[in-house]
């Protein structure tokens, strides 16, 4: 664990809406989220929770949630942990690969998202990632194949995503950016 990491579990950050994140040893302020961002994650957060708990499948945690890979600290927007893998959930974090994460793109995390994060969670074995572009109203699915993240699915427009993780899932592109 580097230094970086152990001096930031031991304190606790201000409550100023603000998440922090550690990647690759640098401590990065993610700004407070627009509320269309709110919004999206609130009801990709609603459609994966409904799933997961009819089939009593796990558990589902938004922001703020800390999960620990590595030496790394990072801030999903949405994180999915099978109830096979409850084990790397603690009282404060999450200290392990989540099945799934969920991440919605916005300006200030966007590179973040699509670079460090993406091969970060590929290198963590993170089995399912979800990709949301309010901008282009997409959903782009990736699961892990030979530690690296093949498109499982794209929804655009009126279509869908599955969930590969989760099976049996499915979601509109209407659900997911409804208003």
């Amino acid at each position: 664990m580097t230094r970086t990491l152990e001096k930031y579990l031991k304190i606790t950050s201000p409550d100023d809406g603000n998440l922090f994140e550690i990647l690759n040893g640098e401590l990065l302020r993610r700004g407070k989220p627009n509320l269309r961002h709110q919004e999206i994650v609130g009801n990709v957060s609603f459609l994966l929770c409904d799933f997961v708990e009819r089939g009593n499948l796990g558990n589902v945690f938004g922001v703020p949630v800390d999960v620990v890979l590595g030496n790394d600290l990072v801030e999903p927007d949405i994180v999915f942990i099978s109830k096979e893998r409850k084990e790397i959930m603690s009282r404060e974090r999450i200290t392990g690969a989540p099945d799934l994460v969920v991440e919605v793109l916005s300006l200030s995390t966007s590179t973040r998202d699509l670079r460090y994060k993406w091969d970060l969670y590929a290198r963590s074995g993170v089995r399912e990632y979800w990709v949301v572009n309010p901008e282009a109203e997409t959903v782009e699915v990736l699961t892990l194949i030979n530690g690296v993240y093949q498109r499982h699915a794209l929804g655009a427009k009126d279509g869908s995503v599955a969930s590969k993780v989760l099976d049996g899932l499915s979601v509109t592109m209407k659900d997911v950016f409804a208003e």
